[in-house]
């Protein structure tokens, strides 16, 4: 990727030469520059005749004038444009140049799995726009272009609605940073409603349905199993388990650090892992790899290249049809299972579910214990006080 200097991208115009004209109303300097709110070249003229009347004959009036003629067309060679001598300058930067430094600043700040959604979204604009309105300054892109861009993904991509409304998310972050570098001034996503949430697709696992998927596993994939395990006790995110490295575990101590890099919510935090987990660890041997090792390769083992999205999701689609399970069970659905079992068969506190879900507040942990209990009838059937 292009790195630019001060983070300004090259701005290149067309324009005609200067020329000095010397009319009987009055000399004057005459070019031509585009003007980049019209994309048409507009007429500049500067008046001369005071400089004029301060030599003896025109021959020395005309020399000093004639060098300024030549600078000014060496500056308009280079790029130079009288449009851009004030404050609103980079609202006339072309949108590929301004999309590309976002991304620069981006790869600096985000997680791998963050920059690749964003990566994505901005690819789709920026083709949008280069095939809509070739050649657009960031300070032009307003509403109207934005609200035919939403319709466009949502009725020619077939996006859903969930994507629809990340689309939104990571627009209005793209455009308030396009104002803080004065590349805009308004944001148009602020006036593109979101749709309404769809309910989540995934269902929990239930005991049973969990002790089939351990049989089979312990025999096929045991390894899978450890994986399945983290996301359950220790409520460690599928992307997040992709990245954790050997140096990371703490067996002694019993837990996973979790830097902020990989998280999700770009805090640190330590993953509790349970006598089980343990077991399953100490059966791997990690003790037998190097620190900067990830816990899981692409053969599901330690090794020097972490484990990518499709493998997990090729062994969780072999696992569900060989068992027949719902296709609403998915390999995160054990991260909520964990959190509703918490909640409401462990006798663990809500708070400390939260610390341990990385959540940012009781009010996202306690939506987990709104999931369907099969065992609610029974529960109050026997449990209920008397009247």
């Amino acid at each position: 990727m292009q790195i630019f200097e001060n983070n300004t991208p090259p701005i290149n115009f067309n324009y005609r030469p200067a020329r000095l004209h010397e009319y009987k109303s009055g000399w004057l300097i005459e070019y031509y520059c585009e003007n980049p709110t019209t994309n048409k070249l507009n007429r500049k003229t500067i008046k001369v005749n005071l400089l004029v009347s301060r030599y003896k004959n025109k021959r020395e009036a005309r020399q000093h004038i004639n060098n300024i003629v030549s600078n000014i067309n060496i500056k308009l060679s280079k790029g130079w444009n009288p449009f851009f001598e004030h404050e609103d300058s980079r609202l006339y930067s072309n949108i590929n140049d301004v999309f590309a430094i976002y991304m620069q600043e981006k790869e600096k700040e985000s997680r791998k799995h963050t920059l690749r959604s964003y990566s994505s979204f901005v690819s789709i604009i920026k083709n949008y726009i280069n095939k809509n309105h070739p050649g657009a300054y960031s300070g032009t892109i307003n509403h109207n272009t934005i609200a035919q861009f939403m319709d466009y993904v949502y009725n020619n991509r077939n996006v859903g609605q969930t994507t629809y409304n990340n689309y939104i998310k990571m627009g209005r972050a793209l455009w308030n940073w396009m104002i803080e570098k004065c590349y805009t001034k308004e944001n148009p996503f602020e006036k593109i409603k979101t749709k309404p949430k769809q309910k989540k697709k995934r269902i929990m696992i239930d005991k049973k349905t969990r002790n089939v998927i351990i049989d089979y596993l312990k025999e096929k994939n045991p390894n899978y199993l450890t994986i399945c395990k983290l996301v359950y006790y220790s409520l460690i995110r599928p992307n997040e388990i992709q990245e954790i490295r050997i140096g990371d575990i703490d067996l002694k101590n019993h837990f996973i650090k979790i830097t902020g890099d990989i998280a999700k919510n770009h805090k640190q935090r330590f993953a509790a892992l349970t006598p089980d987990l343990i077991d399953d660890l100490k059966k791997i041997n990690i003790n037998q790899y190097p620190a900067e090792y990830f816990l899981f390769s692409e053969e599901l083992k330690p090794g020097k290249n972490k484990v990518g999205d499709a493998r997990f999701r090729k062994e969780w689609i072999k696992l569900r049809k060989c068992l027949k399970l719902q296709k609403e069970m998915q390999l995160y659905s054990f991260r909520d299972t964990g959190i509703f079992e918490m909640l409401k068969y462990g006798g663990i506190d809500d708070l400390t579910v939260m610390q341990h879900a990385d959540h940012h507040s009781l009010e996202m942990t306690t939506i987990y214990a709104n999931h369907y209990d099969p065992n609610l009838i029974n529960t109050i059937y026997e449990k209920a006080p008397k009247f």
